[in-house]
């Protein structure tokens, strides 16, 4: 069983999300770079970029 804990990888993706009422809500699929998941945050007009941000998770594989 521990050799298969050794050949788990752990990977990043990436996502937009804001809190709503004090709970994370994600906005996006995730990304798998963080400039991917930035130059999709642009993309939103100017007053609602500012409460959405760029968060990680990371994935066991």
């Amino acid at each position: 069983m521990e050799g298969n804990k050794l050949l788990m990888k752990i990977t990043d993706q990436w996502l937009l999300f804001k809190y709503v009422r004090g709970q994370f809500t994600p906005l996006s699929k995730p990304f798998k770079t963080k400039a991917a998941a930035e130059k999709e945050r642009l993309k939103l007009p100017e007053r609602e970029r500012k409460s959405v941000a760029v968060g990680v998770i990371r994935i066991k594989r």
